[in-house]
Parts: C-alpha cells; structure tokens; sequence
C-alpha cells in the first residue's frame, strides 16, 4: 500500500520535502484528518504524485491536495568510525553552533533526531570539520 497523505495545495508538488511536525489545534473539527496525520512525528517525507483529490482545510486556509510520499532522510553527517554501509545505529547530532559552516545543514539535517534508529546506506566523502571532528557525509535510510 503506498502511503498517503494531504498537503496545502501550493505545496502539493512532485519532489518536494517536508519534515511532519504533529497535529495542529485547526486539525482538531477536521473530518480527514485521519488521512492527513498519519506519518511519524519528525521525519522527512517527498512527495511522489500529486492526486487530483482535494479536500478543505482550515490549517491551510483553502485546500489541501491527496499526495502518495516516501520516507526520505537527508544526508547527514556521522564520525568516521561509525560510516560503515549497512551499520544500524541511533543518529547523534554533532555538537556545534557554528551556522556559518559549509557542513552545518548536514550535521543539523531536518528530519533526523537524536536517537532516531537509521541504516547507513552510503559513506560520502570526509567532511572538513572546524572544530576537528573526524566526519563523513552519509545516507541513511530510517530503520524500524
């Protein structure tokens, strides 16, 4: 079965991403929003097609589109140590403030918590830490 769900109808395009932030309190008289609040809490979706069914929404004060979506984790970074393709592990967040950095939305990507269990699918190259940190970029997959 592939996963549904509805998004405003401006947002509602092949390819695009967004990170599933929970039930808002105009989601609550809502008669689909069943359909609509059925992904896991802080991970990152893309659409894959756009349904011509469309449906009233308060949230996004007009209409919201039926759309099929994928889990889809960004790339992250992880410590050289632990980049092994295939290695389940619970994602850490490097310790940095510095949002000035080429690596920071990599080391802070959307869509991925602390602890959130995930599958490296692939190691990327070593990324050039400021603070010294041994990093590679990686893919990962959400593991359940």
């Amino acid at each position: 079965m592939v996963p549904i769900t509805l998004v405003g109808e401006e947002q509602a395009t092949v390819d695009r991403e967004f990170v599933y932030r929970g039930p808002m309190p105009e989601c609550r008289p809502c008669r689909v929003k069943g359909a609509c609040l059925n992904q896991d809490l802080g991970r990152r979706y893309r659409i894959m097609k756009v349904r011509d069914v469309r449906h009233e929404c308060l949230l996004n004060q007009g209409l919201a589109r039926v759309v099929e979506v994928t889990a889809e984790p960004p790339e992250c970074s992880v410590t050289e140590r632990t980049a092994v393709e295939g290695a389940v592990l619970a994602y850490e967040r490097i310790v940095c403030a510095n949002a000035a950095c080429p690596n920071y939305r990599t080391c802070h990507p959307l869509g991925l918590e602390p602890g959130m269990r995930v599958r490296i699918r692939e190691v990327g190259p070593e990324l050039d830490c400021p603070l010294g940190y041994s990093l590679v970029s990686a893919k990962v997959a959400y593991n359940d």
